[in-house]
């Protein structure tokens, strides 16, 4: 449309400059009709209406340069016309056109044909139509087969374009409603998209981190991610790594993720992707099926060794009986403290087999004041010797709790005994009981050495030990214990500051009950 208006208005111009003595008033009508043509394209009016003004246009001009020159022979400039309104894929308008440019060529050789016999000759004029018919036909073939190859490109375009809107739905499908995490990111790695998947895990709104650069990572782990940044951008990828990430809030969590980076025809780098998926419940679950392992393992062992220390303790017990029987002994003393050390054996063993089976509790009403005051006279020398001062305050109003009075007593043993341990020489303990509404809240403190927060987050293993001769058994009886009451035990401890450990049991409901 371009070209031919342009070439109208060039003849337009030329025409008025050639004409400029005697103004001839068509080229200012060709003017006209360019500048509605350029209009009404411009503001996208109907397109049958655009080429239908054009076609007149052409016509019109045709037929003003045949009239002006008095030259049949360029009439098959308006056959050639034919060629340029082919272009516009309609037979039916080639068809209609080339009756129209012929009705006015027939009309030309009416008008002139007298002139035309003395000018040319009948041989020429024969000759002159042949070919006006011959450039006609050629026209509506090319017109046909134009129309039929533009028919078939577009059928084929419009197969591609649905191909590629139904691939990228399929796409955009998978994108939205994937289960894991996805995100992609800019060679800035500044985020480009996400799915709704990725803002349930992370906690960000699509609308406030598009554009921005996210801390996804925890800052400890924000030198590796940097590393894996740069090589993804050198065309690595990583399958299925395993690695902690941050959310929104700050939350830590451990993470699967996948990245990799997204290329172009060219094989250029022009993006990367992550996919992520939270691994958290299968990482507890991993660990509470080895911690069972372990405290399977455990459990076999102290059944054996239960069993393999307590015949030769049996006939121990029995010798030493014989021998406290004589009460004149000079060594009665030291036979009644044997025979309160075996004793003392005994019950550690059948701590011990707390963990190879179930224990049959002695389940009892008891005040856990009175439990916590005999584990403090029995540890009443220890304090002496190891200048520790210990204070209390047992403010709970209700103490009474239902359960194995022993187990409770090898509980407190447990945390007093480690308390001990941490305070090199010379510190402070104390004990504090509160009520809570419906439990008692028993909180031990020591001014000992304290606990990294690794230790803290193992000390229930099985077998996890800071000691150089401890078994790593004594916390974990003492939670299973604990959780075996109803109960729950919390650890404060920071590294060279001290350690709180504070035991939450439910208060036995027939205390709580008020009294008519």
């Amino acid at each position: 449309m371009s070209i031919v208006t342009a070439s109208i208005l060039l003849y337009a111009i030329v025409s008025m400059v050639s004409f400029l003595e005697e103004i001839d008033s068509f080229p200012l009508t060709l003017l006209l009709l360019c500048a509605v043509i350029i209009f009404l394209f411009n503001r996208k009016v109907n397109e049958i209406l655009v080429c239908s003004l054009i076609i007149m246009t052409i016509n019109l001009t045709l037929v003003h340069i045949i009239f002006i020159s008095m030259n049949i022979y360029y009439s098959i400039i308006l056959i050639i016309a034919l060629f340029i309104i082919s272009i516009y894929q309609s037979a039916y308008l080639n068809a209609f056109v080339l009756l129209l440019f012929g009705s006015e060529i027939a009309w030309f050789f009416y008008a002139w044909y007298p002139e035309l016999i003395i000018a040319i000759g009948e041989t020429n004029i024969a000759v002159l139509i042949i070919l006006l018919a011959l450039l006609s036909t050629i026209s509506l073939i090319q017109g046909y087969y134009f129309s039929m190859s533009y028919r078939h490109i577009e059928e084929k375009s419009d197969t591609r374009e649905k191909e590629f809107l139904s691939k990228e739905g399929y796409l955009k499908l998978f994108f939205e409603n994937a289960k894991d995490s996805i995100a992609v990111f800019d060679l800035n790695n500044y985020v480009i998209a996400v799915n709704p998947a990725f803002e349930k895990l992370y906690g960000w709104d699509g609308d406030e981190c598009i554009g921005k650069l996210l801390p996804m990572v925890p800052p400890a782990g924000y030198e590796q991610s940097k590393d894996r940044i740069n090589r993804m951008l050198a065309g690595e990828s990583f399958h299925l790594l395993e690695t902690v990430d941050m959310k929104k809030d700050g939350t830590i969590f451990d993470a699967e993720v996948t990245l990799s980076p997204i290329f172009d025809q060219f094989g250029k780098i022009i993006a990367t992707s992550v996919i992520t998926r939270d691994i958290s419940y299968r990482k507890e679950a991993e660990k509470i099926r080895v911690e069972a392992e372990k405290l399977n393992i455990a459990g076999e062992i102290a059944a054996g060794v239960a069993h393999e220390i307590r015949n030769p303790l049996t006939v121990i017990s029995g010798f030493v009986q014989m021998m406290k029987a004589d009460k004149n002994s000079p060594n009665y003393y030291y036979f009644s403290l044997i025979n309160e050390e075996i004793e003392r054996i005994n019950l550690i063993i059948s701590e011990f087999l707390v963990l190879s089976k179930p224990h049959a509790k002695e389940m009892t009403i008891f005040d856990i004041h009175d439990i916590l005051n005999h584990v403090k006279l029995l540890f009443d020398p220890q304090f002496q010797s190891h200048h520790i001062i210990l204070t209390e305050e047992l403010l709970a109003e209700y103490s009474h709790i239902k359960g194995d009075a022993n187990q409770i007593k090898q509980v407190f043993i447990n945390i007093f005994k480690n308390a001990i341990e941490a305070i090199d020489d010379t510190g402070h303990m104390n004990v504090e009981t509160k009520w809570t509404g419906t439990h008692i809240a028993i909180a031990i403190s020591d001014s000992g050495n304290g606990m990294s927060q690794k230790v803290i987050d193992h000390i229930f293993e099985p077998f996890f030990t800071t000691k150089e001769h401890g078994t790593g058994l004594g916390m974990l009886i003492t939670n299973k214990i604990i959780q075996e009451h109803g109960g729950v035990i919390n650890i404060d401890s920071m590294f060279g500051q001290g350690t709180t450990i504070t035991i939450m049991m439910p208060v036995h409901s027939n205390e709580l009950m008020p009294i008519h």
